[in-house]
């Protein structure tokens, strides 16, 4: 351990790391954060459609009292918070680690959109 002229302790391997080795924020974490951000959002995209959706279809047939309405503001806002905490779990990996943290952010996405279509499936049947 060093210490700086502010004050600061800083860890004398990290000051001797070669630059290659330190995470960069460039135009590869920018592709890959584009493109599994557009996976993540067609889950979005599925939950909006679904919470717009399936009030109307059972309306109509008679079962508006049994819409699952946590169950699809849970579809809405569980993909943009699951792939946001990958981001930020992700931020300082390398750009290998980085995209495996993304796809395991996909993975519990899709496997949270899962859950919560059983759910609501269970509680309209129910």
């Amino acid at each position: 351990m060093a210490a700086t002229a502010g004050g600061a302790v800083v860890n004398a391997e990290a000051q001797d790391a070669p630059a290659a080795a330190r995470p960069r924020f460039g135009a590869s974490r920018v592709a890959v954060t584009i493109a599994l951000g557009l996976l993540a959002a067609w889950f979005l995209f599925d939950g909006v459609s679904n919470l717009l959706a399936l009030p109307q279809q059972l309306r109509a047939l008679g079962l508006a009292d049994r819409t699952p309405w946590p169950v699809l503001a849970a579809s809405v806002l569980a993909p943009p918070v699951i792939f946001a905490l990958g981001l930020v779990v992700g931020r300082r990996q390398t750009l290998t680690r980085f995209t495996l943290v993304l796809i395991v952010a996909l993975a519990t996405i899709a496997t949270t959109r899962l859950s919560l279509v059983a759910a609501a499936s269970a509680i309209v049947t129910g």
